[in-house]
């Protein structure tokens, strides 16, 4: 039964880097000198804010779309569960995290499609 909770645990930890690296993608910054990239200590102050909030600001920003907002919240549910030992389906549970999980990926995977990432930087493919 171990295997199912380290799936719901797993699917939720790649879900929240997926929206979190989202986010650093997507940031810019204008200041009196332009506009630029936050440096990763920047970024790094953002680690503590709550991922569904982050997931509602993206969603807002219309970076990912309803369906994988959804997805990405409802997988952190599902996550918290089971990281406080409250999970009471853990086979079903794992396979709902690994559809949810597929949402996400779906829902963002297409907004980065057009960009690789460089140096730990997303930056528009070329060709």
């Amino acid at each position: 039964m171990g295997y199912f909770y380290s799936c719901v645990a797993m699917c939720g930890i790649v879900g929240e880097k997926l929206v979190k690296d989202l986010m650093r993608g997507s940031i810019l910054v204008s200041s009196e000198g332009g506009v630029s990239r936050p440096t990763e200590e920047a970024f790094d102050q953002l680690e503590r804010i709550d991922a569904s909030a982050i997931v509602r600001f993206l969603n807002k920003a219309q970076l990912l779309c309803d369906d994988a907002k959804k997805a990405a919240v409802d997988l952190a549910a599902l996550r918290n569960q089971y990281a406080h030992a409250r999970g009471k389906n853990p086979q079903a549970d794992a396979l709902e995290s690994i559809k949810k999980l597929h949402t996400l990926l779906d829902g963002t995977v297409s907004v980065l499609k057009d960009y690789e990432i460089i140096e730990g930087k997303f930056v528009p493919r070329s060709g």
